[in-house]
């Protein structure tokens, strides 16, 4: 399906993703607190990326700096579109973030939830609700568009709020530990259908999380962060197909990309 947007153009479903820098970044809060001291990143257009650290490590604050909810104290930070030279403000239109609670407007049902982004941007109704639909079906709650928040469970919210962040088709989704508060088998359905949907519709992804499993399972490559003030002790390729399914976890190829997450993860605990 292809929907038009305000100014006449096609939205198609796969759009390339954005370029992340950071270069020596730092984040240092009053009086003397730093939670970030140089990192230097980059995140090619498409790519899957994981962010792994123990908690308190920085990793939301990082995040917070790429979206640009937050400044550096030092460095640069660029997101850039490789199909053209965007103003700030279009960048920042086409960049979506997942926050580990849905934060659903608990008056609205789940088409009005998804449509809220486009109906902030002015897009018309019967644009909103079209992509809205389009969007909620991507993450398989088509049957349940006109529930409240409260009919929902902790699983389907958090699909609402992913469908929320993909019904302006962003560039850049960054998500910070969507899946922490939920059971196991939900999370790991989540985790697929993550998968299958950055697969389909091309965005760059950064994922924050300190679940060694989850990091491997979902990125293309992981990068370790030490503890507080953050810096990157770990950059590496996960060696996994491309399509993951839920056999996967039980594979001694899954079991080894995890045992080398996990040794870097326990020198930065015995440092």
């Amino acid at each position: 399906m292809q929907t038009a947007d305000p100014t006449g153009a096609l939205l198609t479903p796969k759009r390339a993703g954005t370029r992340v820098e950071l270069t020596g970044v730092r984040r240092a809060f009053e009086p003397d607190v730093v939670a970030i001291e140089r990192v230097d990143l980059v995140a090619e257009p498409g790519e899957f990326l994981a962010v792994l650290g123990p908690s308190g490590s920085g990793k939301s604050t990082l995040l917070r700096l790429i979206a640009g909810l937050d400044r550096p104290t030092l460095g640069t930070i660029q997101v850039s579109d490789p199909q053209r030279a965007a103003r700030d403000e279009a960048r920042r239109a086409e960049i979506a973030f997942v926050f580990q609670d849905a934060h659903l407007l608990p008056w609205r049902n789940v088409v009005r939830n998804v449509s809220l982004p486009l109906e902030l941007t002015g897009w018309s109704r019967g644009e909103t609700q079209a992509m809205a639909r389009e969007a909620i079906a991507r993450v398989g709650l088509s049957d349940a568009q006109r529930r409240y928040p409260n009919q929902l469970s902790g699983g389907m919210r958090m699909r609402v709020s992913l469908a929320r962040a993909l019904v302006t088709r962003p560039r850049l989704l960054l998500l910070d530990e969507p899946f922490a508060a939920l059971d196991e088998i939900t999370r790991q359905r989540l985790e697929e259908q993550l998968r299958e949907l950055w697969d389909s519709l091309g965005m760059t992804v950064i994922f924050v999380t300190h679940s060694i499993s989850e990091a491997a399972f979902l990125a293309e490559r992981v990068l370790v962060l030490s503890r507080r003030p953050a810096q990157i002790v770990a950059d590496r390729k996960i060696d996994l197909p491309r399509q993951r399914s839920a056999e996967l976890r039980t594979t001694p190829t899954f079991a080894q990309q995890t045992r080398a997450l996990f040794e870097v993860m326990r020198q930065q605990e015995e440092a």
